[in-house]
């Protein structure tokens, strides 16, 4: 059996952050929302017993078993007696290392694929293996846009307009921040202040401006200094709101139209050299609901003149 399903990335429109935890996480409010920007990812199960094995064809060093996707195999198995060997394949188009939740959403596909592919319909029991595997991956098997607590495994889903964004990812691996580092940045930067971490406010019942926010930004920022010209760059190119995108390093701006977003992206890419690798200069559109699984078939089937009678 063969399936296939895009991982589309996602962006925090809204990142709180709470104070740090017992267990070494924080409480979190966060709204995630889906982007048209995803990799591809098939699942080829085997009706033998083998191992898994995950292959991304134009990032090799991101093959093998240290793979999300491939952690996510090995914990289904694990958890549902599976042992059919697993063959992954990713089409890479979400950047890395990015804040965009690319990994986890390829994670959470290979997680969505298998649920169908060996009918388990425990939504509880995958949930958790998806947050074992990731604190995002749980929103990327819920339905689309989502206001998320705790580590993020608690969702609830929220009315988001289509908005239209300008996405810079800065290419430079001296600006790539971990996530663990900019939690630890933010708690050193609060530590530093003294003041105490006020509480997480109420999850609300619409999306507000007030709202938009990230809270690892100012202390990502201090750290890495050039964001601050990325987000100046779309703030001149006309955004509504600027901001980055989870721990970073990817900044974005909302824009009013596509258009008008379309035209601040070539303004941009212009600017910054684009051409020359130093940004990358992304166009999406978020989503009101997450891809659906479907059996894979190859292109040249899709194109054929029987598959188009059809």
């Amino acid at each position: 059996m063969r399936l296939s399903t895009p991982a589309p990335a996602k962006v925090n429109l809204v990142l709180r952050v709470g104070p740090l935890r017992p267990d070494g996480f924080h409480d979190l409010l966060t709204l995630l929302v889906p982007l048209d920007l995803a990799d591809g990812v098939e699942v080829a199960i085997s009706a033998r017993r083998g191992p898994v094995r995950c292959r991304v064809p134009a990032r090799p060093e991101l093959d093998g078993a240290e793979n999300l996707a491939a952690r996510a195999a090995e914990l289904f198995r694990a958890r549902f007696g599976v042992h059919n060997g697993v063959s992954i394949r990713i089409a890479k188009r979400i950047p890395v290392i990015a804040g965009l939740g690319g990994g986890s959403s390829d994670a959470a596909a290979v997680l969505r694929c298998l649920a169908r592919a060996f009918r388990v319909r425990d939504a509880r029991a995958v949930a958790a293996l998806a947050l074992e595997v990731g604190s995002d991956v749980p929103f990327f098997l819920g339905e689309g846009p989502a206001w998320a607590r705790g580590r993020g495994e608690r969702l609830t889903p929220a009315d988001v307009p289509v908005q239209h964004l300008v996405l810079l990812y800065p290419r430079d691996p001296a600006l790539a921040i971990r996530a663990g580092d900019a939690y630890r940045w933010l708690d050193a930067s609060r530590e530093a202040s003294g003041a105490p971490v006020p509480p997480l406010p109420r999850t609300p019942g619409r999306l507000r401006p007030s709202h938009v926010g990230n809270d690892l930004q100012p202390a990502c920022l201090a750290r890495v200094p050039a964001l601050s010209t990325l987000l100046g760059r779309l703030t001149e190119g006309g955004a509504s709101a600027v901001m980055m995108s989870g721990s970073g390093p990817t900044v974005f701006g909302a824009f009013p139209a596509r258009r008008a977003a379309a035209e601040a992206a070539r303004k941009i890419a212009k600017e910054e050299g684009a051409a020359t690798s130093k940004v990358e200069v992304v166009l999406a559109r978020t989503m009101r609901r997450h891809p659906r699984v479907t059996s894979w078939r190859s292109p040249r089937s899709a194109s054929s003149p029987s598959t188009k009678r059809s």
